[in-house]
């Protein structure tokens, strides 16, 4: 899957994405008890998971699938898929196969792949490949990397790691290389689901508190005043790594600030090292994280892949047309 965008122009639909997201109300509803029913055109019922949800495209040529157990969620994916057409084709009425995701007004295109509906990997996103000794190359046009943890991607089970650089490291990705070239936005996010379906946000970045220094801090500060007046005392930029946690409908600013340290400086370099504080801000995350990184996920992603292609097999089996496009599987 690759990205037809400018990492500005990237940034910024993300961020207007976001902000229209977090906008949406949130509601106690949950559709994680049953299975939301869909007629397909030869009146067979599709074969979807409780918590999965029909989400029309822009102009409702086609359809796509979103694991959203909570109406919040469903809110989030629904207002996207208002404003992106699928360029591809539709079979049973959902993506199939390799094609192309436009907005609307045609300023922004992602090449990628769906399997009855279900967008593997996220449209912003691509997953480097596992080389044969495991690791995994870091390629310098992928800004975002995400780690899949399940056997479906419709699980309340189901986590995923999303890590974004700036700038990648000049060999196989570590987990000390999570904060080497940037600061200011979320680096690492860890998306987890409660029982009730609600959509849970830990994640981990870098901050300059340059701006408070001297100046008093905000409430979300203060419990940790005395890392970041460390963090000042020092003559090069005032780094702190923290740790945020939240549900996803909530912006990120309301999400509670729950670990912060102050990133150690490099006397060699006169530069910081937040690098050094990763592990300790994960915390039992960051063993998972580091098996992805030397292991990748590959089993985990073929078995979901997998759990698709076997409840959609029914489906094909009652049908006479064939697939006329190549084998998508």
């Amino acid at each position: 899957m690759k990205v037809f965008l400018s990492r500005q122009m990237l940034q910024t639909l993300s961020f207007a994405l976001a902000a229209c997201f977090a906008c949406l109300a949130a509601t106690a509803e949950t559709a994680a008890s049953r299975p939301e029913k869909a007629p397909v055109p030869l009146g067979i019922d599709l074969p979807l998971r409780p918590g999965e949800r029909v989400v029309p495209t822009a102009g409702a040529d086609c359809s796509v699938i979103v694991f959203a157990p909570h109406e919040e969620r469903h809110e989030r994916f629904a207002a996207y898929w208002q404003t992106a057409r699928w360029n591809g084709y539709c079979r049973f009425g959902l993506a199939h196969g390799p094609g192309t995701i436009t907005g609307v007004d045609a300023d922004w295109s992602v090449d990628t792949a769906m399997l009855y509906g279900l967008e593997v990997n996220p449209a912003e996103s691509i997953t480097a490949e596992v080389g044969q000794d495991g690791a995994i190359t870091w390629d310098p046009l992928i800004d975002t990397l995400n780690f899949f943890s399940g056997t479906a991607f419709s699980d309340l089970e189901t986590k995923r790691y999303a890590i974004r650089l700036e700038k990648g490291p000049a060999g196989d990705l570590e987990l000390g290389d999570l904060v080497s070239a940037w600061y200011g936005q979320d680096y690492l996010e860890k998306q987890t689901f409660g029982a009730d379906g609600r959509e849970w946000i830990t994640s981990v970045s870098v901050w300059n508190v340059d701006t408070y220094c001297g100046l008093g801090l905000p409430a979300e500060y203060r419990s940790f005043e005395k890392e970041v007046k460390k963090a000042c005392r020092k003559s090069v930029d005032k780094l702190v790594l923290l740790r945020r946690e939240g549900f996803a409908a909530d912006p990120w600013t309301e999400r509670a600030i729950t670990w912060l340290k102050s990133c150690p400086v490099n006397r060699t370099r006169n530069t910081n090292d937040c690098g050094r504080l990763v592990k300790n801000a994960l915390g039992k995350d960051g063993v998972e994280l580091d098996k992805f990184l030397t292991e990748g996920d590959a089993a985990a992603r073929r078995a979901a892949r997998q759990e698709i292609i076997d409840r959609y097999a029914p489906l094909e089996a009652a049908i006479e047309e064939p697939l006329l496009v190549g084998e998508f599987q």
